[in-house]
């Protein structure tokens, strides 16, 4: 059992519904690029390796960044965020640990957050943590599934939600630790057979569940989670962190 770890940071998309030609990590919040407050956050959680998956206008991010303790891997093809996590593999192939998923476009989330959940996945040497929260309106957003006993069922993304899952308040923000090399195995096993015909991460999940428990830790706090995909969500969060 390894108690490292390591996070990795998807900061590979295009952003198209930003209108612009500024890849989407680098647009500013209050004067800072989002993936400076990402890798903020990520720096408090002292990990073993930070490794940013990046794609869209790649050096222009590297250049913003300019910082030789940051691994860098390449998703050329914008296939769904499980193949983005794949592509962490290469970084961390001959590495066991625990795995932190976190996304350059969500800049709220707080290592006072992330910190216990990771201390008890870590301690428990958990497959799978997800980190979920409630809002009133999931639109857009996977839903997360309970049993009778609260216990997590699945994850549906909404496009492949029926008219009940839609109605769920708790969504997946696609925050999740996983155990190392065990994700890698597993996330080799996902299709795309569904609405988007991408690799969903949350799919992993679900082959995860066939043999282990999967923890859904709710934070109390869901504007942590809110990911910036237009420039109205970012002009709100700007008002909203002011």
């Amino acid at each position: 059992m390894s108690n490292k770890l390591h996070i990795g940071i998807l900061a590979a998309g295009k952003g198209s519904r930003m209108e612009s030609t500024l890849p989407k990590v680098l647009h500013k919040l209050n004067g800072k690029s989002l993936i400076d407050y990402v890798l903020d956050t990520a720096s408090e959680l002292n990990p073993d390796s930070i490794t940013l998956v990046v794609g869209f206008q790649k050096d222009m991010v590297k250049d913003h960044i300019q910082d030789n303790k940051i691994n860098y891997v390449s998703q050329d093809e914008q296939l769904g965020t499980g193949h983005a996590a794949l592509q962490i593999e290469h970084q961390l192939q001959n590495e066991a640990g625990h795995l932190l998923i976190l996304y350059g476009d969500v800049p709220n989330i707080k290592s006072s957050t992330l910190s216990p959940i990771i201390n008890q996945h870590i301690k428990e040497d958990r497959k799978a943590t997800v980190i979920t929260a409630t809002i009133e309106d999931p639109t857009g957003y996977g839903r997360i599934v309970r049993d009778k006993s609260g216990d997590l069922l699945r994850i549906v993304e909404e496009k492949d939600c029926t008219n009940d899952e839609k109605k769920i308040k708790e969504w997946n923000p696609g925050i999740y630790i996983f155990k190392t090399p065990y994700l890698f195995t597993e996330l080799k096993r996902i299709g795309s057979n569904n609405a988007s015909n991408e690799y969903y991460l949350t799919d992993v999940i679900e082959l995860i569940k066939e043999n282990s428990p999967v923890q859904a830790e709710k934070i109390r706090n869901s504007s942590e989670v809110i990911g910036i995909n237009t420039i109205n969500q970012l002009s709100d969060l700007e008002n909203n962190n002011s």
